[in-house]
């Protein structure tokens, strides 16, 4: 008798231990699943900007937008914060790729413009600064600051519609 008893008590531990482990299992699910899903709730998923229809850029040429002010602009330090509007670049290279460009100078904050015979995005307004077709630093600084590329952005296309992702690409 004490021996079968002995077995049950075996047994029934056994049966706890089996219970513990699968609740400890489920509850680590539980909470990894509740971080993502709070994780998501408290970043919120970037804006798309409308940027044409994939037939406008057949001509190769590179298209400007203005629109609402992103929040890529929001990280250049000295951009003015009471300007409501950004300008966007847009382009479809010769090898398919897209380019999407912030249309501000990464450095003094103030809008580039696109020169076409030169080839060049211009800040003919404040530091002279100089970028090439692709968003590189060239020349064009009067201040000993260190260059930095202008800020690139994700381009989407769905559906014929084209969208730039109001994010930085991060480039590999």
């Amino acid at each position: 008798m004490l021996r079968e008893r002995s077995i049950e008590i075996a047994l029934a531990e056994r049966k706890q231990r089996r219970a513990l482990f699968i609740f400890a299992i489920a509850a680590v699910i539980m909470l990894g699943f509740c971080a993502w899903a709070s994780l998501r709730m408290v970043t919120p998923p970037s804006k798309l900007l409308p940027a044409g229809q994939l037939s406008d850029y057949a001509d190769g040429k590179t298209h400007r937008f203005s629109v609402p002010k992103t929040n890529v602009s929001s990280l250049i330090t000295r951009r003015d914060v009471t300007l409501s509007e950004d300008t966007l670049f847009v382009r479809q290279a010769p090898d398919g790729s897209w380019v999407a460009l912030l249309g501000v100078d990464t450095l003094s904050g103030c809008f580039l413009y696109w020169d076409e015979p030169a080839g060049v995005y211009q800040d003919v307004n404040c530091q002279g600064a100089r970028y090439s077709a692709d968003g590189r630093y060239l020349d064009g600084l009067k201040g000993g600051e260190q260059p930095q590329n202008m800020a690139r952005m994700p381009v989407e296309v769905r559906g014929g519609q084209v969208f730039v992702r109001d994010e930085l690409l991060h480039e590999r």
